[in-house]
């Protein structure tokens, strides 16, 4: 067993308003993500493979707001946004609005490997790529593009059509179905060394305009991982794009976890002080976000998972390598509740000695 790297896996299938009725599949779906990121660390890979290995589970199904299945915009095409951060380079890789593109979470991962490369001439690789400009190096770099519309599930399909009825009779606001689906998703990956990365990728929101860009392609807003000295820490997020970018939510949680000796009360000041009741969400009826974090200590072989939300909804799955199966668990908070207070939980984990 000592020659199996140990690390810890955590993953989410959004924070937003989660069917029911699809409960057991959406946290099916987590633990066979997290059992694909666990084999990765277990066969070599480092925490940034894992974590793409399983968001690209998570946005290859049609049960998820990211890569095929994803909401459509106001003109009916898919558009997504992905990012990676590696804790222990700091290094990170974006993409915005792009379509055709089977696994927009592959792109965001080339992207920030490419920040180590020295290019020729004094030339400055591309951290945060958009639009077409995004597919064409796509394309450059062998990742699989595909026809923009096979990205296009049934099921979202359907929603777009009940939405864009509604907003075109006048009888709902487009503000009003952004919330109906906020199932983005992400991933966090620390290994016993505390070498920590994090991932999130997002079809955006229900008839967003087209060109728009949410947290998940913005830098600080989606994910965020850092090697500190003391504890190794990441973030992925979820919810209103708008919401979690004006707050930088990521980085924001990262920064209140990262040295306190009780996490869990930190996240939850931060989530009431820095979101809820953030200057910068003034005059907002509701604030929808949701959180996974990650606190390690290499040290100490201890950690601490946690899950924060706002939204109806959070459906989260975690594993440790040292264990035979994955936990998933779906966290709901009162509809009186929704938009004006935000649920914490979490729980630890230990790597060395390979017990939890």
């Amino acid at each position: 067993m000592s020659n199996i790297k140990q690390g810890f896996v955590a993953v989410h299938v959004g924070a937003g308003q989660h069917s029911t009725s699809l409960k057991e599949k959406y946290q099916k779906l987590c633990r066979e993500a997290c059992k694909v990121g666990v084999e990765s660390l277990k066969s070599g890979g480092s925490v940034l493979d894992a974590v793409v290995k399983a968001t690209v589970e998570l946005e290859d199904s049609p049960m998820t707001n990211a890569g095929f299945g994803s909401n459509l915009t106001l003109n009916g095409t898919v558009e997504c946004d992905a990012s990676v951060m590696d804790g222990s380079s700091l290094q990170f890789g974006a993409v915005g609005a792009v379509s055709g593109i089977k696994n927009p979470i592959l792109l965001a991962k080339r992207l920030c490997e490419q920040q180590s490369i020295k290019f020729p001439y004094g030339r400055i690789p591309p951290s945060f790529l958009v639009g077409n400009g995004a597919h064409i190096w796509a394309h450059e770099m062998g990742i699989q593009t595909l026809p923009p519309e096979q990205l296009i599930s049934m099921r979202a399909q359907k929603i777009y059509k009940h939405y864009k009825r509604k907003v075109e009779d006048n009888s709902v606001e487009i503000q009003k179905c952004a919330k109906k689906r906020m199932d983005t998703v992400g991933a966090i990956c620390v290994d016993d060394n505390g070498n920590i990365a994090a991932a999130c990728s997002s079809g955006g929101i229900i008839l967003k305009y087209p060109g728009r860009v949410g947290q998940a392609g913005v830098w600080g807003c989606g994910t965020w991982a850092s090697n500190d000295t003391s504890h190794s820490i990441g973030t992925s997020t979820s919810g209103c794009g708008e919401h979690l970018v004006r707050t930088s939510l990521a980085r924001t949680i990262a920064e209140a976890i990262s040295e306190v000796s009780c996490p869990t009360t930190s996240l939850h000041r931060a989530m009431n002080a820095d979101f809820i009741d953030s200057k910068f969400l003034n005059g907002l009826e509701q604030k929808l976000g949701g959180v996974i974090a990650i606190r390690y200590s290499s040290q100490e072989g201890l950690g601490d998972f946690l899950w924060s939300h706002s939204t109806n909804s959070m459906i989260i799955g975690y594993m440790n390598t040292s264990e035979n199966a994955p936990v998933s668990y779906m966290s709901v908070l009162p509809s009186s509740e929704v938009g004006k207070k935000a649920v914490v939980e979490g729980v630890c984990f230990k790597m060395k000695g390979l017990e939890i």
